[in-house]
């Protein structure tokens, strides 16, 4: 029996041991240090320690999730924002393309216009100068000494000739209005 004893009075030494040591840790008190941190719910705090801070770690992962969410949502937008600037930019250099073009014709038209205008006021010169002699040929015509029948068929002739160079005339400046617009 008194080797019962021994090794009860052991088994108590190590028990109370493992409980004086203050350290609860099953970890690092083996197995009568585990029976010790059962025993006196220094697990148990440890257990509720680690809890909570994986609770904590949890709660931390659900803002960082809801935040990266957030980070996402900020991009897809900021995603469509750009397509839409850069669609409006596409069309804009479209536009300004046609313009470019549109202003290059007019500059050729303007100078066709011009080259027009400047022949057709030659030609209200030229015009103004057969009218003045037409009128001076009426009046000579006046003076002249030929016959009434005559003087009526060149009168005749001289008046469709001037009707005809007032209709061009009135013709050319109505034209000369347009190109000048």
């Amino acid at each position: 029996m008194n080797r019962y004893l021994l090794v009860a009075l052991i088994f108590l030494a190590g028990v109370l041991g493992g409980c004086a040591a203050g350290e609860h840790d099953p970890r690092t008190g083996g197995f009568f240090g585990g029976i010790g941190g059962l025993g006196s719910g220094g697990y148990e705090k440890r257990m509720k320690e680690r809890e909570a801070s994986l609770e904590q770690l949890r709660t931390t992962q659900r803002a960082l999730n809801i935040e990266k969410d957030q980070l996402e949502q900020q991009q897809s937008a900021a995603y469509v924002r750009l397509e839409s600037d850069r669609a409006r930019a596409s069309i804009m250099q479209s536009e300004i393309a046609l313009l470019d073009k549109k202003t290059k014709a007019l500059a050729t038209q303007q100078g066709t216009d011009q080259q027009r205008l400047a022949k057709l006021q030659q030609r209200l010169t030229a015009l103004k100068g057969q009218m003045g002699r037409q009128s001076s040929a009426l009046d000579a015509l006046e003076g002249s000494g030929l016959g009434d029948a005559d003087v009526d068929l060149r009168r005749k002739q001289l008046e469709k000739q001037r009707d005809a160079l007032a209709r061009e005339y009135e013709l050319l400046m109505k034209m000369q209005l347009e190109l000048s617009q």
